[in-house]
């Protein structure tokens, strides 16, 4: 049966998803150890102009995240806020984040915001610090910096109800926004490598924080390894799948003529019939043939619509098989 022409032909077909799901898996394979390529290509670790990759009110892509940058500009003292809960060093402690007015600053492409009055800032982390009152009376210097910076992605808002008055749980810039009307931002805040002039970073009992990359670091990915094994397991049942069709399909046609029975280890049987019974009970038979009962003279039913069907074979008593 596997030789005719029908199962010849799903034969080739389940060949073909076999041979794209073997493909989809070593190309998951080839993903899995070259995951990081795409984000080497973006040479994160040279120093862009700020303006070149940066604009304000609009989402900042996911892929200027550990971006260097070069910038200038100056501080804002009074717009600054605490950001309490922070480890460092294994110490638990505070953030102190400055707003930072950067030269040239612009808005993003697409963005819809009057700048009439209002200037455009960036939060930057100046340091960290394990005593609250420094980190609520630090302030920046005025006068011009001059800095090498890591972007980082801000955080997600996070009510501050529970906190004093100029902490907040998280860098947020939708919150900095609310905190300083008068200002504009971006979506995202910068952590200094090195800063001249003015620079205010890890100053007045701050302790600068060495920036730190977000991005997971080169390797096997386990996830797109996980999906190669997937499509070999999908290949693996596509195969299965055909030769339990064809298996069901070859015994179906074997009981359809009766030959229930293995060629090579076929047995004989003699029935006796009951004396005064006119045939042989068809259960009896179907359990030796493997018929259903009705090929043996049982009544079958069947309903059409409201109406029931009987049909009865010939009652010609039987001898035996």
């Amino acid at each position: 049966m596997a030789l005719t022409p029908k199962w010849l032909g799903s034969l080739l077909f389940v060949l073909l998803l076999v041979t794209c799901f073997v493909g989809l898996s070593a190309w998951q394979v080839d993903r899995a150890q070259h995951k990081n390529d795409a984000i080497d290509s973006q040479d994160l670790e040279v120093v862009k102009p700020f303006n070149e990759v940066m604009g304000a009110q609009v989402p900042m892509p996911g892929l200027l995240a550990d971006q260097r940058v070069s910038l200038s500009g100056h501080w804002l003292p009074d717009a600054q806020i605490v950001v309490p809960g922070r480890i460092f060093d294994g110490d638990r402690g505070f953030w102190v984040v400055t707003m930072f007015a950067p030269d040239g600053a612009h808005l993003g492409e697409g963005a819809d915001a009057d700048t009439h009055g209002k200037t455009i800032a960036i939060p930057v982390l100046r340091g960290f610090t394990t005593d609250e009152d420094t980190a609520m009376n630090s302030r920046a210097e005025a006068g011009e910096v001059q800095m090498t910076a890591r972007i980082g992605p801000v955080e997600g808002p996070v009510p501050a109800n529970d906190l004093p008055e100029g902490q907040v749980h998280t860098v947020s810039t939708s919150q900095l926004i609310n905190l300083f009307p008068g200002l504009l931002t971006y979506s995202g805040f910068l952590i200094p490598e090195t800063a001249g002039g003015a620079t205010s970073v890890g100053t007045d009992g701050l302790t600068a924080v060495p920036p730190t990359t977000t991005r997971a670091e080169g390797g096997f990915d386990l996830q797109s390894g996980v999906y190669a094994v997937e499509w070999l397991i999908f290949a693996a049942m596509a195969l299965y799948m055909w030769w339990q069709l064809l298996r069901d399909d070859y015994l179906r046609r074997r009981l359809e003529r009766g030959d229930s029975q293995d060629p090579a280890n076929r047995r004989e049987y003699v029935v006796v019939k009951p004396a005064g019974q006119g045939r042989i009970d068809p259960e009896v038979m179907a359990g030796l043939t493997g018929l259903p009962a009705h090929k043996h003279g049982a009544k079958r039913s069947a309903r059409r619509g409201d109406r029931d069907i009987s049909t009865t074979t010939d009652d010609t008593p039987t001898e035996g098989s």
